[in-house]
């Protein structure tokens, strides 16, 4: 976060008000806002020329710029960190969207993936915003299957399933004939020593050892032993889900092509996703960041505000959204919060 002036204290409760009609009326409609503008929005009992100097003392203290000499003021980067730390009213949830959400959530019936997937679509169509979630890696989470089944005479696909509801196929050539007993005996070796398994205790050491048990047992299967590591490493590594990604180039912030190109680049990219939406504190609460905040210039117009949650393992997952600098902080706030609030009570009643 930004360190905030020294000067914050120094700013009266009128320049208060003064910042947090520009920046609201800001968000609502993008334009620079003027003293006359401010009067008819707040209905103070003061004089154009005292807003006007409230202005000029605002834009001193880095909270307002002007972008042309005859416009209004618009908000800095300062000057929105001051508000979301100072102003910021959350207001509660329509009772309609809290039932639309809750019946919507409840409707999903799929593997945690595609819930997920399914839910930040949701959420991206309530709020117009870029949505993504870090899915949750759940330390407690087990293989509660692990298949291998025959598709043809040379072909084989393996079969894994956890109990958070992750599935996982991956398919494989055989260059040796394997009758129906080979894999019967196969699996009864796989599901032996994995089968319930915490990934936690999958580390190299336990393959290792499977990898034995296979060439005493099941010489020709060891080479199975590789597949069953990269599957079972695959399921367990940080994944994030994205939806919603060119709601942001409706925002006329990012209708520069290169701007554009920037965050549909970064969008797509899910380790440097995965960085942000997973650095600072481990804390539950909502979290806002504006600009620079977020990264390096190519978040110079974007905000983030970000909701993690955890589960009882101590593993955590993360629901956020993506917006231009001059999103409704407020609705956000409170959307992301309840909404997320809903999903961890789902995933811990159904998968984690």
């Amino acid at each position: 976060m930004l360190k905030l002036s020294k000067e914050v204290r120094g700013v009266k409760d009128r320049q208060k008000a003064v910042l947090k009609a520009v920046v609201e009326s800001y968000i609502e409609n993008g334009e620079p806002v003027a003293s006359k503008a401010i009067l008819e929005r707040e209905g103070m009992n003061v004089s154009s020329a005292t807003v006007r100097n409230d202005l000029a003392e605002l834009e001193r203290l880095g909270y307002l710029q002007q972008p042309h000499t005859s416009a209004g003021r618009v908000p800095t980067e300062e000057g929105y960190r001051f508000y979301v730390d100072h102003l910021l009213e959350l207001p509660g949830i329509e009772m309609k969207q809290t039932e639309d959400i809750i019946t919507a959530i409840g409707s999903i019936n799929a593997g945690l993936d595609d819930f997920l997937q399914q839910a930040i679509t949701l959420f991206s169509e309530i709020t117009g915003y870029t949505s993504a979630v870090v899915v949750p890696q759940s330390r407690d989470d087990r293989i509660m299957k692990l298949e291998v089944i025959k598709t043809a005479d040379d072909m084989i696909n393996l079969l894994v399933v956890t109990r958070s509801g992750k599935v996982k196929n991956s398919f494989a050539r055989l260059y040796f004939l394997a009758t129906d007993d080979d894999i019967r005996e196969l699996n009864e070796t796989l599901g032996a020593y994995i089968s319930d398994k915490n990934f936690a205790a999958l580390d190299d050491g336990a393959f290792d050892e499977l990898e034995r048990l296979l060439s005493q047992k099941q010489k020709n299967w060891d080479f199975l032993v590789g597949i069953v590591k990269n599957v079972v490493t695959s399921m367990h590594q940080p994944k994030v889900l994205v939806s919603g990604q060119s709601r942001m180039l409706s925002y006329p912030e990012f209708y520069e092509i290169h701007k554009a190109q920037n965050i549909l680049s970064f969008l797509g990219k899910k380790d440097a996703l995965y960085n942000v939406l997973t650095s600072g504190e481990d804390t539950s609460g909502v979290d806002i960041r504006i600009g620079s905040e977020i990264g390096d210039e190519t978040f110079r117009d974007m905000s983030l505000v970000i909701r993690k949650y955890g589960d009882d393992s101590g593993g955590f997952g993360a629901f956020s959204i993506f917006g231009p600098k001059r999103m409704d902080y407020g609705k956000s706030a409170s959307q992301i919060d309840y909404f997320a609030r809903c999903i961890e009570k789902f995933l811990k009643d159904n998968y984690l």
